[in-house]
């Protein structure tokens, strides 16, 4: 494994995910909406779906802001 160093290879990767915009190029939005849960729950959905729209290629909707459970004030 490598850490911490550019592989010049990882700039032409393209993710197998990735949309193919083969009607024009009409945006693609991926949402987000948080669940009931904690902190630490909206935090590792939040870090997959934003993983999951970069792969993807789709814009990232997120609402508005809200309190959270045991952090609302």
């Amino acid at each position: 494994m490598v850490y911490w160093s550019d592989i010049t290879s990882d700039a032409s990767f393209e993710s197998p995910f990735h949309a193919k915009h083969d009607q024009g190029d009409r945006p693609m939005y991926m949402t987000f909406e948080p669940d009931g849960g904690g902190w630490n729950n909206i935090r590792m959905a939040m870090e997959t779906v934003v993983v999951m729209a970069h792969a993807m290629g789709r814009t990232l909707v997120i609402p508005p802001g809200q309190g959270m459970y045991l952090l609302r004030k």
